[in-house]
């Protein structure tokens, strides 16, 4: 079973249960009244003041900041990894079949929006993208990584309050890197 909004995924199931007709309807429900919201305020804005998404043009990759974004297989390494050089990234593995996973998501946005321009959220759906959830070995979800100068810097499965996201996220921030000063050869 799959919902999709305006030729966007918003749920998908393998197995199609009749609790997910119930969710897939309340998501696009709640994705319909978004957009609602979101073009009236752009009627009432200017549309040139937009700035919350622009492409880098040597990297060819959108850069959002104030919400999380949808990584793939493909997009993992130029959005997470390598723009991590620059801000930190945070990562969601998740599905759609997993309460608690739905249970960080508002937090993961709020945090986005709140952390705007300090930190990247991102969001991995791990049935759409096996070949992430197996090079991170990824064996419950949801997952939380944290990324900061190309480096994995925090990997913890489960759901936090809202309170630890804020307080890693700050820790995040202010975490310091040591350049990596080259191999060493080992003495004899």
């Amino acid at each position: 079973m799959a919902a999709l909004y305006k030729g966007e995924l918003l749920t998908r199931r393998q197995k199609p249960w009749g609790s997910d007709v119930i969710l897939a309807i309340d998501l696009l429900e709640s994705k319909l009244a978004e957009e609602k919201a979101a073009s009236a305020a752009v009627t009432t804005e200017k549309p040139d003041e937009d700035v919350s998404e622009e492409r880098n043009p040597e990297e060819n990759v959108i850069v959002s900041d104030g919400k999380p974004f949808v990584v793939t297989d493909n997009t993992f390494q130029a959005e997470v990894i390598d723009y991590s050089n620059d801000t930190p990234v945070l990562v969601d593995f998740w599905a759609e079949w997993c309460g608690p996973c739905r249970m960080v998501a508002p937090i993961m946005e709020k945090m986005a929006e709140e952390f705007a321009g300090q930190i990247r959220v991102a969001k991995v759906d791990t049935d759409a993208n096996p070949g992430l959830s197996q090079a991170f070995q990824i064996r419950s979800i949801p997952t939380i990584m944290a990324f900061k100068d190309g480096k994995l810097v925090f990997n913890q499965p489960g759901a936090f309050p809202e309170e630890a996201f804020r307080d890693l996220i700050k820790q995040l921030i202010d975490l310091e890197i040591p350049e990596d000063e080259g191999e060493e050869e080992p003495q004899q």
